[in-house]
């Protein structure tokens, strides 16, 4: 079929038209899938990457207990947060990159740089100890130095490979806070403090053994005395208890200051002040009142005895009496009388108590026999700065003289005056346990806390 000229004009138009209209289709479609790449791009460049380095001790910190701390920073912040490896245990900075937005890119680096910068400074100290206190400290097993550990929550070493550890210094290692090493530091202490304890009171046994050899005769007639006095204690019982007398005790004496002697070793059992304080004097008594403690705590804890109650109190009783927060039995005298409030004085080491009268007891004839053990004295040479001893100068006095710390003095009577309680000697006292003894007058008036009375 032969084209007329107006189809083969058609023809030519519509050629080139189709052409066109293709063209611009296929070109439609490039700039479309242009405009979806620009904006992939341009999504993609609004991610915000930030590396953060992270110290080996804040690795598990910011991790948290089973990645709690880290999902947290990622759903509070909205970013995605990873360590670059999986080395938990690693001494070295571990990497942790952060992805999101601007925003939460940086939001995610503050709550990993605060939790960084809060972490406790962990420090490490030394702390020096008498070897002979060690056995105390470790104690069996190792149990004593994992206590502290576990309540200090530092941690606590100490060096065992010297086989003459009792006899020099210790080092302590302790590590941890400056708050988690002071408290291990303070129960370190306190066992030190034990130990020198039981050792001064064991050394007054041993140095005393000797004197407490009595003769076969004096021996034998302890034990008579002894028989007569369970004799009368078995018959007081027998007839429901002691004999109440109205007429006044006759006490036993406070024990004297030996006479021809020079310097004598004391310990200062209690403090009131510098110018009222009581000491024991370090000899076979000692130990003879540890034993009068002992018979004292059984009698009246193992079966109270009846016949012993105290009904109508007056000031110069004897009695019995626990001490606060100890579960032994003491001598005391009554000094006051307050309604039903005893006030007391624990005739054997020098310290008052208050105590209602239902809580003390009798005190049975058979505990008096020993002379009272605590003697009241004065410190010679020196009085208060002001009209008064202030609360410095006592601490400062209970430090110097190891008040009820069972460590040994040198006293030397200078004079004596008369009191309620019979003679109060007038002492110096010295402090020997050091390289360079110390004249403890003289430190207070060295320190400011007392000052030199010229009227001596």
């Amino acid at each position: 079929m032969e084209l007329t000229t107006r189809n083969k004009l058609l023809l030519l138009i519509g050629a080139p038209t189709t052409l066109l209209l293709g063209y611009w289709l296929l070109r439609s479609a490039d700039d479309d899938d242009e405009e979806e790449e620009t904006a992939e791009k341009m999504a993609t460049s609004r991610q915000t990457v930030i590396d953060v380095k992270v110290p080996p001790k804040a690795v598990g910190a910011v991790i948290g207990r089973q990645g709690a701390m880290i999902k947290e920073i990622q759903q509070v912040s909205g970013a995605r947060v990873n360590f670059t490896d999986n080395k938990r245990d690693s001494q070295e900075e571990r990497g942790v990159v952060i992805r999101g937005t601007p925003e939460a890119a940086q939001m995610a680096e503050n709550m990993i740089r605060k939790i960084i910068g809060e972490l406790p400074v962990i420090v490490t100290e030394e702390m020096v100890v008498p070897g002979k206190c060690l056995g105390r400290i470790i104690g069996r097993n190792g149990d004593t130095i994992r206590q502290m550990s576990r309540t200090s929550k530092a941690k606590v070493y100490v060096d065992r490979t010297c086989d003459d550890y009792r006899e020099s210094e210790r080092t302590v290692t302790i590590t941890g806070t400056k708050e988690n090493i002071e408290l291990a530091k303070s129960m370190i202490q306190e066992k030190i403090d034990d130990e020198e304890l039981f050792r001064a009171k064991k050394a007054v046994m041993e140095a005393n053994r000797e004197q407490r050899q009595k003769p076969k005769q004096h021996v034998q007639d302890k034990q008579s005395e002894g028989r007569t006095d369970m004799s009368s204690s078995n018959h007081d019982q027998a007839n429901g208890g002691p004999e109440l007398s109205e007429s006044p005790q006759v006490h036993p004496a406070v024990r004297g200051w030996p006479a021809g002697r020079d310097y004598i070793e004391v310990y200062v059992s209690a403090v009131a002040n510098p110018g009222l304080f009581w000491v024991q004097i370090l000899s076979s008594m000692s130990v003879e009142l540890d034993n009068l403690v002992d018979r004292i705590t059984s009698f009246y804890t193992s079966e109270m005895p009846q016949g012993y109650d105290v009904s109508n109190p007056k000031t110069g009783d004897l009695v019995a009496a626990p001490f606060e927060n100890d579960t032994s039995w003491y001598r005391a005298k009554v000094m006051g009388v307050e309604g039903e409030t005893l006030d007391l004085l624990y005739v054997d080491y020098g310290d008052s108590g208050y105590l209602p009268y239902n809580k003390v007891r009798r005190l049975r004839s058979e505990f008096e026999a020993l002379p009272f053990q605590a003697i009241e004295c004065n410190l010679a040479h020196v009085k208060p700065v002001g009209d008064t001893w202030s609360e410095d100068s006592i601490e400062v006095f209970d430090e110097l003289t190891y008040a009820a710390k069972w460590k040994v003095l040198m006293a030397k009577k200078i004079d004596h005056h008369q009191s309620s309680m019979g003679i109060v000697p007038v002492l110096e006292l010295m402090d020997t346990n050091t390289d360079q003894d110390v004249n403890i007058a003289q430190e207070m008036v060295k320190r400011g806390y007392a000052m030199w009375d010229e009227s001596d």
